[in-house]
């Protein structure tokens, strides 16, 4: 942050410098005012870039962040789905374990009940079992239930034994998946202290990123206003007229449909921004001549002359066909010359904000200007 502060201080001063020079009415503008607002509007240019960077760089640390976050939403959400099941199954073994045991309870007093009948019936003489009998067939049953109280007895201890493995292996499967549940919950606490950790490691983050980007935002658009007026002044320094707001067919650019308001804006083949002065002249050069070079998304205008020296013929002359290049203002203006008579010089443009265009931006124009605004690339 501390890098940033100090960026933002040296910005501000720059662009209260930058407004000292501003001050001065469009009318009054000298080439050295100009040479003087070019230099400035370049170090804004440079600065501003290194804040969109910055922007860029934290956009994608939120997007990192919130695919983590969304990540662990579904991990708590399952987490809490696997919860709620341990704890069904843990109350449906709390459930077994007590039907269990008023089984072996249930056996238990059986037992003792057998017990002691048997240990009864067994004091008495059988002659005095005889004689309390109804009957001898009566007698005999009573005998053979005496004998088989020993086996009844055997049966139930038996089965009390197996439910009381029952029980045990129960309860070992409760403490299991009470561990579960313990260690469920603990994942859960710790994935919700992670979220909760990263919301707050990066909330200063996100802040900083949306304020820079509205920065960011509001220095184009005060760029992109000194940019306008000089290119206003050009035109008065100039003797442009009879601007107009050119053919229907918009010079023939493909991508008029999507201008003035750019909603959709993207770059075109050649790493130009679509409805700006450059990538209208770029696909002026490319329709007529059938070819445009690739500088390597190095788009400004103000940067065609050095692309193209070594490779084109650079003049002061215009000829039908050329491109027009000024290198005033944060990012020039490039210009399609249509015809040339004398020293006047008709051209298309995009992104020339005027009274013919509605003063909307990234729309397309036509107007006579004098030769000695532009300078020109013959690129062929």
């Amino acid at each position: 942050m501390k890098k940033w502060s100090k960026l933002v201080a040296v910005f501000l001063a720059s662009l209260m410098l930058a407004f000292q020079f501003l001050d001065l009415s469009v009318a009054a503008y000298t080439q050295e005012d100009l040479n003087k607002i070019n230099a400035r509007i370049s170090a804004l240019r440079s600065e501003m870039n290194a804040f969109e960077e910055e922007a860029s760089a934290l956009a994608e640390k939120a997007d990192s962040i919130e695919n983590q976050i969304a990540i662990l939403q579904n991990q708590q959400a399952s987490l809490r789905t696997q919860i709620k099941l341990k704890q069904a199954e843990y109350d449906q073994i709390v459930a077994e374990i007590a039907t269990t045991q008023q089984r072996i309870d249930d056996n238990s007093e059986t037992i003792g009940y057998v017990i002691a009948q048997y240990y009864y019936n067994k004091d008495v003489s059988t002659l005095e079992r005889i004689a309390s009998s109804e009957n001898f067939s009566s007698f005999i049953d009573e005998e053979v239930r005496l004998s088989n109280f020993s086996d009844t007895i055997s049966e139930i201890i038996k089965e009390n034994e197996n439910l009381k493995e029952e029980l045990t292996q129960k309860k070992k499967n409760a403490e299991s998946i009470l561990v579960d549940l313990k260690n469920q919950k603990e994942q859960l606490a710790s994935s919700e202290a992670e979220q909760a950790s990263i919301l707050a490691e990066t909330r200063s983050d996100e802040a900083a990123y949306r304020q820079k980007k509205s920065d960011a935002a509001s220095q184009k658009a005060e760029l992109e206003e000194q940019q306008q007026a000089i290119l206003a002044d050009l035109a008065k320094r100039y003797s442009a007229s009879n601007v107009s707001a050119g053919s229907s067919a918009k010079g023939g650019y493909p991508y008029s449909g999507y201008c003035p308001q750019r909603k959709d804006a993207f770059a075109d083949q050649w790493g130009m921004y679509i409805c700006e002065c450059v990538s209208y002249a770029a696909w002026k050069v490319y329709s007529t001549y059938g070819y445009m070079p690739y500088w390597g998304g190095r788009g400004n205008a103000n940067q065609w002359l050095a692309n193209a020296r070594g490779t084109y013929t650079i003049s002061s002359e215009p000829k039908v066909g050329s491109v027009g290049i000024s290198n005033a203002g944060a990012w020039g203006h490039a210009v399609w010359v249509e015809a040339v008579s004398g020293d006047r010089v008709y051209i298309s443009q995009y992104n020339y904000r005027n009274a013919a265009t509605n003063y909307m931006a990234g729309e397309y124009s036509e107007q006579w200007i004098n030769k000695g605004a532009y300078t020109y690339i013959y690129f062929k």
